[in-house]
């Protein structure tokens, strides 16, 4: 509710610092996420996948292995 209050300026200023926040912390990470460990294990999984080793879902396949492994848990049959 202050922030409502503030000048357009002001807001504008926050809003700024903001988005330079979230920019530092997304470039943290990203670089986190391109480690050249992570880069391998993609590496590996993809080779995997590509020997017929792994299979691969679509999204509604994933959604439903999801649920049922935390209704399991839920349970206790896991």
């Amino acid at each position: 509710d202050e922030i409502k209050k503030l000048p357009n300026e002001e807001k504008l200023k926050i809003i700024d610092e903001l988005w330079e926040s979230i920019e530092d912390d997304w470039e943290k990470t990203s670089s986190e996420e391109n480690s050249p460990e992570v880069l391998s294990l993609l590496e590996e999984r993809l080779e995997e996948y590509e020997k017929g080793e792994k299979k691969s879902y679509n999204w509604d396949e994933l959604e439903i292995r999801v649920r049922y492994n935390l209704e399991q848990q839920k349970n206790g049959k896991k």
